[in-house]
């Protein structure tokens, strides 16, 4: 078998494996997601004072929240197989080849959580606000209550009317790149990888920020002195468009993180498989 044919026959052999081992996984943390937002918007409707209006856009806030906790906790869950080595043995022994279970899990460890939570959240969120209306408006017989509007599903990863520049593709960027990072940590890192990558990350950022005040300081000490100012200049040298290079130069680096733990990630597997 070629390491990267690929067969709908034994991708769906793969798909019922999967199933059949993970299903709790799946199931729970579908109805987790659903629970948990369900009870943070109702929490949210009952301690707010009256009068107050709630827009489809003020969900993201909790929305992206619960996207960080759903990386490090959810996605970063990927290649659970590979950690022990009973189930290590009997995964790369299955039927299917390496780019074939690359695939599926990407597919079923990395898209289908983002689309599920994006799913639930909006039943959730939708759910407390008609349960909300109707204890104020039929058990407790309030009449003077505050204007909740429901969420949008396209709205919750999508600002509307947002200025599109390429400070916001470099945000979005970052947005994506998080579990990303974190389906590659559990690839590499194992059961450890919740822990782990957010430590590599946390490491690589002190890193890059404590060269630059480093070599800075060596360059112009005044500028740490009492009174000296420090920040970090975005604003200028600006390209073409009036576009900050420091900005142009992090949307090539984010965009370019965001593609290469894939790479990695199946280099991983192919080295286990060997």
């Amino acid at each position: 078998m070629n390491a990267n044919s690929i067969s709908l026959h034994r991708l769906k052999n793969l798909i019922r494996y999967e199933w059949a081992m993970e299903k709790r996984f799946y199931l729970v943390g579908t109805l987790g997601i659903f629970l948990i937002t369900f009870s943070v918007c109702l929490t949210i409707w009952f301690n707010n004072i009256s009068g107050f209006v709630w827009t489809s856009t003020d969900y993201n806030p909790i929305f992206f929240g619960g996207f960080v906790f759903l990386s490090v906790f959810g996605i970063s869950q990927g290649f659970i197989d590979l950690r022990e080595k009973s189930s290590t043995i009997r995964y790369l022994t299955l039927p299917a080849s390496i780019l074939e279970k690359y695939v599926l899990q990407v597919c079923l460890r990395l898209v289908l959580p983002i689309l599920i939570y994006l799913i639930a959240f909006w039943l959730g969120a939708n759910l407390s606000v008609d349960i909300y209306y109707f204890i104020q408006n039929s058990i407790l017989e309030k009449s003077a209550l505050p204007e909740i509007e429901k969420a949008e599903i396209l709205y919750l990863y999508w600002i509307p009317n947002a200025n599109i520049d390429i400070g916001y593709w470099g945000l979005f960027g970052l947005i994506l790149l998080l579990p990303i990072l974190m389906f590659m940590g559990g690839g590499i890192f194992g059961k450890w990888g919740f822990i782990a990558m957010p430590a590599s990350i946390a490491v690589f950022l002190l890193l890059m920020f404590g060269s630059y005040f480093g070599l800075s300081w060596l360059v112009d000490a005044s500028a740490f002195n009492a009174g000296g100012s420090y920040a970090i200049r975005i604003d200028y040298p600006a390209v073409a468009m009036d576009v900050p290079l420091f900005v142009l130069v992090c949307v090539v680096l984010v965009w370019t993180a965001v593609f290469l733990p894939f790479i990695v990630t199946y280099l991983k597997l192919k080295e286990r498989e060997v």
